[in-house]
């Protein structure tokens, strides 16, 4: 995780807790297209989605368990 931003990490886990960017942009006071961005780039960083978008909200992978 050496080249991971630390401070995605408090994106990611709001994503998680939430189930939603809108959500966690609220809880974090930054913008969805922050949060996106933000989930975004790890993801493509680390070669591996942590979520499944649904219409209904984003919801955690089980193969993303062992990042979170």
């Amino acid at each position: 995780m050496n080249k991971s931003n630390w401070d995605d990490i408090q994106y990611i886990l709001a994503v998680a807790e939430t189930g939603s960017l809108n959500a966690a942009a609220i809880r974090l006071g930054v913008t969805h297209a922050t949060v996106l961005r933000r989930v975004s780039g790890f993801e493509r960083n680390h070669g591996q989605p942590l979520f499944q978008r649904l219409a209904t909200g984003y919801r955690t992978l089980p193969e993303a368990a062992p990042v979170l």
